[in-house]
């Protein structure tokens, strides 16, 4: 655990230090900002067109919550590729990670401690959201089970997309070409559930619609946690996408080690 936390400390201490990821949390919470204003405008305005009419359901505070969260998960095919760029590209550009590689310290760990520490900088960022769910929540009270399932969700659905970006940022030295090689994984994974609609309709593709949507994020976010419904299916994939990207990260660092020998 020692080696872990000394580079999870290393590493988080350069978010902190570092003008880039300053920006990138102002973006995020400036953008969510925007979002939940927005959101809260237009359901105000839609339910005082439907005052009286039974055959309307008026939109809640919950709904302002879950399309709200619903957007910033999208926001994520930038974000997660912004914070994840420089982990490993930068220090391979620059030469240090041949250097950091030759310490007492196995792969697994090295990339565990990086992954934990930007993860620890995502978090932040989200639970700095929570002043916009307690000051709708003062108003007009949401369900804490909706707010709890959106927010774990939430969670692990921005440490699933950390941890894949993670492997472009080890295959590229180029930041820029790590950041957009991540923003078009996370895209497709997005579109999977516009790709299953699509594939249940072909005669030729029996079954195959489903088995799309069920790689998706959407279908184990935003069809169930951000409606309030936990299920142990949904919170498994998240874990398995985690554990798949931080494995496949440290299988390519240790084959850089290989080659520099």
């Amino acid at each position: 655990m020692r080696p872990i936390w000394a580079v999870y400390k290393r590493e988080l201490a350069l978010y902190f230090q570092s003008i880039t990821a300053y920006a990138i949390m102002f973006g995020f919470l400036f953008a969510y900002g925007v979002i939940v204003s927005s959101n809260v405008a237009n359901i105000s305005v839609y339910n005082t067109e439907v005052a009286g009419d039974v055959q309307q359901i008026a939109l809640t505070a919950g709904d302002v919550l879950s399309g709200s969260m619903s957007s910033l998960m999208f926001l994520l095919f930038l974000i997660a590729p912004l914070l994840t760029m420089r982990l490993l590209a930068e220090e391979s550009r620059e030469g240090t990670l041949e250097v950091l590689m030759t310490l007492p310290i196995s792969e697994s760990r090295f990339i565990i401690g990086k992954f934990l520490s930007v993860w620890t900088f995502y978090t932040i960022m989200l639970l700095l959201t929570l002043v916009h769910t307690f000051v709708i929540n003062s108003i007009t009270p949401i369900d804490s089970g909706l707010i709890a399932s959106a927010y774990i969700g939430a969670w692990l659905f921005g440490g699933a997309l950390l941890a894949i970006s993670m492997i472009w940022s080890a295959i590229t030295d180029d930041q820029v070409v790590a950041a957009f090689l991540s923003a078009m994984t996370i895209i497709l994974l997005l579109l999977a559930d516009s790709v299953a609609v699509w594939a249940s309709g072909q005669d030729i593709t029996t079954g195959a619609g489903e088995f799309i949507r069920e790689l998706g994020l959407q279908a184990h976010y935003h069809d169930t946690l951000l409606e309030g419904v936990f299920r142990a299916h949904d919170l498994m994939y998240f874990i398995l996408l985690i554990i798949a990207g931080i494995f496949i990260t440290t299988r390519l660092v240790e084959t850089r080690r290989w080659r520099a020998n």
